[in-house]
């Protein structure tokens, strides 16, 4: 039986479909994070929630745009952590997503083949500038040889130079225990997903689930789990600081940021370190979590980086990685609060939705990671569960 949330979740994809052929041209690199394979993977998903074949001709054409500017002297950097790693491993990422989910058919060695050897290189040298974050650094090449791995095991050493890199650039304490800094960051100490602790803890949980350095990621994790824990605080909707140094108080409740991503980590590592008592700890922290609402202020808009749409895809990821119901009713809960964040008004641009960054501009109201494409991606996903999971296009893997 449909549901009124559905039938909202329903409306409102018509409003961002309407709206985003006015919007499209502010996307103009080729990366599906802020450019035109968001354009391409929104038309895929229309495709197969409308059951309308037409909307794969919109995908290929933004597919064939974005392909005919993979040139690293196209690269120009969006923000602060961007990277030409980060825009290459969006490449990869994206269109080992699109085969593996049947939105396209074509041989991903054949076309990857050159990036791999690029990406490793400069995988290689952001572990010797000692920078591991997810856009500007080695992690960008992390995910992407990552997700490589369902169309080849020749990038296995890759991810093996990546773990023994993963070391070398960690920083311990006084007592031992692993952090990371964001060189791109002011060197600040991050312990969420995005360029922090929680980022490494479950890139590495992965990496071993793939029966790769599975010894040496748990060794790396032990440490870098107890410097998590000793930062635990208890601060309601603030469990732990988004950085260190930082002042108690509530905190950004996002995939990018706060506590969410901080539980995830800690549950990946107890699944790869096997430990009862530190996901007894994980699920502690995440069934706090779970009590997290829209009206705590907390989570700014509805996208997939730092808004609902982002909270519903990792609730969803967890309740398939654990098979816990809480997880699965949150994910749902996140989903139903999308269209709150709907504003209308104007002429209807971006269907709607708009990101929360400070002096946000047409890029980001109509990208995946912050605007309205990863918002109508995930409203679709609420009207059709079976629609696919974002799984290889998340911070969270």
């Amino acid at each position: 039986m449909e549901t009124a949330s559905c039938t909202v979740a329903e409306e409102h994809v018509e409003r961002i479909a309407a709206a985003l052929p006015r919007v499209a041209h502010h996307l103009t690199n080729y990366t599906y994070e802020e450019g035109l394979l968001g354009l391409c993977l929104f038309y895929c998903y229309y495709a197969r929630y409308t059951g309308d074949d037409r909307h794969y001709q919109a995908a290929e054409r933004y597919l064939d745009q974005a392909l005919a500017l993979v040139d690293p002297k196209n690269y120009r950097k969006v923000y602060k952590t961007d990277s030409l790693d980060c825009h290459l491993s969006n490449l990869g990422r994206f269109l080992e997503f699109a085969v593996r989910n049947g939105f396209l058919d074509m041989d991903t060695n054949q076309y990857l083949k050159n990036v791999d050897e690029v990406l490793y290189g400069l995988m290689e040298g952001k572990i010797a500038a000692g920078d591991v974050d997810l856009g500007s650094g080695a992690m960008a090449g992390g995910h992407y040889f990552l997700s490589r791995l369902a169309s080849t095991q020749t990038v296995t050493p890759c991810l093996e130079r990546l773990v023994a890199g993963v070391a070398e650039t960690a920083v311990a304490d006084e007592q031992g225990d692993y952090f990371w800094r964001a060189p791109s960051l002011k060197n600040r100490v991050y312990l969420g997903l995005s360029h922090g602790s929680a980022m490494v803890l479950s890139w590495l949980a992965a990496v071993a689930g793939q029966g790769i350095a599975a010894e040496r990621c748990a060794q790396i994790s032990r440490p870098a789990v107890a410097f998590v824990l000793k930062h635990q605080r208890e601060q309601p909707n603030g469990l732990f600081p988004l950085m260190l140094g930082e002042q108690p108080g509530p905190t950004q409740f996002s995939q990018c940021y706060g506590d969410l991503g901080v539980g995830y980590g800690l549950f990946r590592a107890a699944q790869l370190l096997d430990d009862p008592h530190l996901r007894h700890h994980a699920l502690t922290v995440l069934e706090a979590c779970t009590r997290r609402t829209y009206e705590d202020r907390l989570t700014g808009d509805s996208s997939i980086c730092y808004g609902a749409s982002g909270l519903a895809a990792v609730f969803d990821k967890l309740y398939r990685l654990s098979t816990d119901a809480r997880f699965a009713q949150r994910a749902g809960y996140w989903y139903e609060q999308i269209p709150r964040y709907f504003r209308n008004g104007g002429n209807g641009d971006f269907g709607g939705y708009y990101s929360i960054l400070p002096g946000a501009n047409g890029l980001w109201h109509t990208s995946f990671s912050w605007g309205m494409i990863g918002t109508g991606i995930s409203l679709m996903k609420q009207a059709r569960p079976d629609l696919p999971p974002l799984d290889g296009l998340l911070m969270a893997v």
